[in-house]
């Protein structure tokens, strides 16, 4: 936090800032503070952006794309499995085509020799269930520390387990059924133009059935009693971005991604897939941050003299107190220096 020995505390809300013995660069980034501090929109953009950064939710999120990456091989090899079983060599080539154009930067051509086999059954029933099991527990750590929920009041390893069981079976059955809804409507799996009035009714759906789901796995995941008034503002964000990338993806498979196998083999598909979910992941926790900016108020942030406004306080006191691991621990944020900041939040 920067030393203000000039009228400390002075400044209020929408007051010049004391830029006496500043450089240009400190005046423009005051400025600029100021700006954001007045106008709410802005303010809570960067007010997320912020915790964003303050929480590492990036690294939160590339936790989350090793475990969807690692789940999405098994789920395939059980699925041509049970096609092996259950239909003939001809349609079982047509269904994986299917598949192929409506499940996001997934190329199944490789799997046309595997036929059905129950040894191959249930490794990868095993390995589906164990790595879509860590999927949704590694979401749950990621809300939680969101929300900045404290480690004692975290749940133990079997309330996680039965939580991610319930989600899989819910949330991970509605991804499925949105990905198919959008595949059918964009004509890629059907070839069927539905007409431009037809198309803007079933992305509709689609993107209603993604908000849905981000509710549900807002409200599910998060070891607080939340509603969905608060977390529907961050499920209509990532609900949106979340089909934006849908059909982003769609585009990158028909245009990009098979010229690129040719130079880079299945390495270019690997790679992909993994930034896929990788963004998947940050959207996600986009609008998890979102939800806890608008419900804790959060906003005005300072860009410069941490903790410059009450809000910074806040976020600063909840940090300090997600690390309790005791019931009887006790945590407390002092800031000795306050009423040196500006507090133009106030």
């Amino acid at each position: 936090m920067r030393e203000n020995n000039d009228n400390p505390g002075t400044h209020s809300r929408g007051a010049p800032p004391d830029t006496r013995g500043t450089g240009p660069v400190q005046e423009a980034v005051d400025q600029i503070d100021q700006f954001q501090q007045r106008h709410k929109p802005v303010a809570i953009a960067v007010a997320v952006a912020r915790k964003f950064a303050e929480d590492q939710s990036t690294r939160l999120a590339s936790m989350i794309a090793f475990w969807a990456f690692f789940s999405l091989f098994p789920l395939l090899l059980v699925f041509v499995t049970l096609l092996g079983f259950l239909l003939p060599t001809g349609i079982k080539a047509t269904v994986l085509e299917h598949v192929a154009s409506m499940i996001p930067l997934v190329d199944t051509s490789a799997m046309h020799g595997l036929s059905g086999s129950w040894w191959a059954l249930i490794v990868g029933l095993v390995n589906a269930l164990w790595s879509g099991l860590a999927v949704v527990r590694t979401v749950e750590v990621a809300f939680n520390a969101v929300w900045e929920i404290p480690y004692v009041k975290r749940p133990g390893l079997f309330s996680q387990l039965l939580r991610a069981l319930g989600v899989l079976a819910t949330v991970g059955l509605g991804l499925v059924v949105s990905t198919l809804v959008t595949g059918f409507v964009s004509g890629q799996s059907t070839g069927i133009d539905l007409g431009w009035t037809g198309r803007v009714a079933g992305y509709a759906v689609a993107i209603a059935l993604d908000v849905g789901l981000f509710v549900a796995a807002f409200r599910i995941l998060t070891n607080r009693k939340i509603t969905t008034r608060q977390v529907l503002p961050g499920a209509v964000l990532s609900g949106v971005l979340f089909w934006v990338l849908q059909s982003l993806s769609s585009l990158i498979i028909s245009r990009y991604l098979h010229n690129a196998q040719s130079t880079y083999g299945h390495f270019a598909t690997v790679i992909t897939i993994l930034w896929w979910f990788y963004l998947q992941s940050l959207i996600t926790l986009a609008g998890a941050q979102l939800n806890v900016v608008l419900t804790e108020r959060l906003h005005p942030r300072g860009l410069r003299d941490s903790p410059d406004t009450e809000a910074d306080q806040r976020a600063y006191d909840a940090y300090a107190k997600e690390r309790t691991y005791h019931q009887e621990e006790r945590v407390q944020a002092d800031f000795p220096r306050a009423d040196r900041s500006r507090h133009r939040g106030q």
